[in-house]
């Protein structure tokens, strides 16, 4: 290969920039810059714009390629589709309830959204701003998911009601916006014709893929070589993406359609163990092939194109303003069912743009659909949005709406459960305690459970609502629930509702169980917790005989007591714990971070939605709590 397509210094550049800008960014207090835009501003400095010592080659353009392809394929794989189911729970009811439910909500804004841009990009091109209409009304409504899940997480809202509407709104555009981008893009290179409908070619290739997955997912010789060496899992996901990358190309339809279906796929056939099958693909696209598509948009981000275009210029405060207000003006739906500051915070954040939008540019820019300086000018704008709304959202949003404390359910008369109970009462918890079921309640548990079973979508989805309505019976909301224990008379019963509950999405379910060979057969369920009073005790006095002092804390004798406590504080967010003022004699004994397990150590940095695991006086625990709440310190 010739040296002139072939330069590892410009790779070698690229990866030291790619391995600099977390570490940069992460410096920057005052405002918060996501981690891409970094990534496109550090390209801006060394590319065409700034000191052009980028030398583009073969391989580098390859390694673009494929980050905009895995970027779409990551996207895909965010897709939560749960989102946008009706909220069973729903307190508010009537015309404002039926508005603002996540499925009618994320269609009615995303509509509205893209009403307006499609008049606005009508004119536009009227007067000669831009070529394609459709197009650029679809990058308008695009909405950014990797900005939008990372800010909800950081405020604890991921679980909440008013952050599910907000990933339903974001995760419903996405989608919609993807699967037009394709059809958008055959439109203007082939007018109406047959090859515009080869998206759903796509589309029904990856329904076949599905059921055939879901089938082969039965065989535990194939689960065996999900992990070690083997990691099929890993190697299916990629083989997909490649899969669906030559299927686009042969049909003639946009790659980036392809492979953020391939993503779809996988999430849907890894349902059950998606977060770690996400974070391992997660990190082979952030940590290397992604960083190098923004990198690249950077360096080849020409300013000068901007400036010597008086309409691309003048385009730039238009679609600006035109992204807040096409935005920003249906999410005030939200007022229906939230006061003035969460609906005006919701709608500053839902204008958040990034991946999708940079994706579908640089789709318009190569098939010549926007010009380079119209190019430079979406760029710009989904920047600026990306750092703005973010702030705005922090800004506006109320401080108490931070993680509403979620209640224990305790299910169950025996002994055992009225000795939890009075110990959930004596730690202050809130906690609802369902001592009895009648038989209908028990029999439709059962029938929902027989349900769910199989691999028809159709029953699960039956399940789970029979599921849901029967919860709703028993007074117990699964979306303020944080752990429900099952401790009734009957093992069978027990089982059947953890079962139920660990469908409707509850943080953590314990389900105890007295027959030894019932407790061994779902000893390695992965959806609930099983407990054997009889093992439990044996184990219990196995530590006490060998671990007594460790084994005392478990026991909380006296003051002394472990307990985990969710960090909200963005005051804390980023000290590391030699800077922290902790009260008293307080241990911070372990850290939990996006499943992740730490070993703490002074210079270990704290970050909001942490779980931090703590030992000391229950006083010193109790003032600790309140640090890790209050952002006024």
């Amino acid at each position: 290969m010739e040296q002139s397509t072939f330069s590892l210094e410009s790779l070698l550049i690229v990866a030291v920039l790619a391995l600099l800008v977390p570490l940069l960014v992460s410096r920057i207090r005052a405002v918060r810059i996501p981690i891409v835009v970094g990534e496109i501003l550090v390209g801006v400095v060394v590319g065409k714009s700034g000191f052009n010592i980028i030398q583009t080659s073969q391989w580098l353009q390859f390694l673009q390629f494929f980050g905009l392809a895995y970027l779409m394929f990551v996207s895909g794989l965010e897709l939560d589709f749960k989102t946008l189911r009706p909220n069973k729970h729903d307190e508010v009811e009537g015309l404002r309830g039926f508005l603002t439910n996540a499925p009618m909500f994320a269609l009615i804004s995303c509509v509205l959204t893209f009403g307006m841009s499609i008049l606005l990009s009508l004119w536009l091109h009227q007067h000669h701003f831009i070529k394609s209409p459709f197009l650029v009304a679809l990058i308008i409504t695009t909405t950014s998911l990797t900005v939008v899940v990372p800010v909800l997480k950081e405020y604890d809202l991921l679980q909440n009601s008013f952050g599910q509407l907000l990933m339903a709104a974001a995760m419903f555009a996405d989608f919609v916006t993807m699967l037009l981008i394709s059809v958008a893009a055959s439109l203007y290179q082939g007018g109406l014709s047959p090859r515009v409908f080869l998206v759903f070619i796509l589309i029904f290739i990856l329904l076949l893929l599905y059921r055939a997955f879901r089938h082969f997912a039965k065989y535990q010789s194939l689960r065996n070589l999900a992990d070690g060496t083997a990691q099929l899992g890993i190697r299916a996901s990629m083989a997909l993406m490649i899969i669906f990358i030559v299927l686009a190309q042969t049909l003639g339809v946009q790659v980036i359609l392809g492979t953020f279906l391939a993503g779809i796929l996988v999430g849907l056939v890894n349902e059950q163990s998606k977060s770690d099958v996400f974070n391992k693909l997660d990190a082979i696209g952030f940590g290397f092939l992604i960083p190098i598509f923004f990198i690249m948009v950077g360096v080849d981000f020409d300013i000068r194109s901007l400036f010597s275009d008086p309409k691309a210029l003048l385009l730039l405060p238009l679609l600006f303003i035109a992204t807040y207000v096409f935005k920003g003006l249906p999410i005030l739906l939200l007022r229906l069912r939230y006061p003035w500051r969460h609906t005006l915070s919701g709608a500053a954040l839902l204008t958040t743009q990034m991946s999708v939008t940079v994706a579908a540019a640089a789709v318009g820019l190569k098939i010549g659909a926007i010009s380079p300086g119209v190019d430079t000018a979406i760029i710009l704008v989904a920047m600026l949005t990306a750092i703005i709304s973010p702030v705005l959202f922090g800004k506006l949003l109320p401080p108490k709406i931070h993680g509403a404390e979620k209640q224990i359910v305790v299910i169950g008369n025996s002994p055992g459960a009225q000795l939890l109970v009075d110990q959930v009462k004596e730690r202050g918890q809130r906690f609802v305690w369902v001592q009895t079921m009648d038989e209908s309640t028990i029999s439709m548990f059962e029938e929902a459970d027989n349900g769910d079973k199989g691999d028809d979508v159709d029953r699960r989805e039956y399940a789970v609502d029979k599921a849901s309505v029967m919860f709703a019976r028993l007074g117990v909301n699964p979306a303020t629930t944080k752990c429900l224990i099952a401790y009734t008379g009957s093992d069978s019963q027990n089982v059947t509702l953890s079962k139920a509950v660990a469908s409707l999405g509850v943080e953590s379910s314990i389900c105890f169980i007295r027959d030894v060979t019932l407790f061994q057969t779902y000893s390695q369920a992965e959806q609930f917790v099983v407990v054997n009073p009889q093992l439990a005790a044996v184990t219990l006095i196995d530590q006490l005989m060998n671990y007594p002092a460790s084994t005392q804390l478990l026991k909380a004798p006296g003051s002394m007591q472990i307990q985990e406590v969710r960090l909200t504080s963005h005051a804390l967010h980023g000290l590391r714990l030699m800077d922290i003022d902790l009260p008293g004699n307080l241990l911070v004994m372990s850290i939990f971070r996006d499943g992740t397990q730490i070993v703490p150590h002074g210079q270990t940095g704290l970050s909001v939605g942490d779980t931090v695991v703590v030992v000391g006086r229950r006083e010193d625990i109790a003032d600790f709590i309140r640090m890790a709440e209050d952002e006024t310190i």
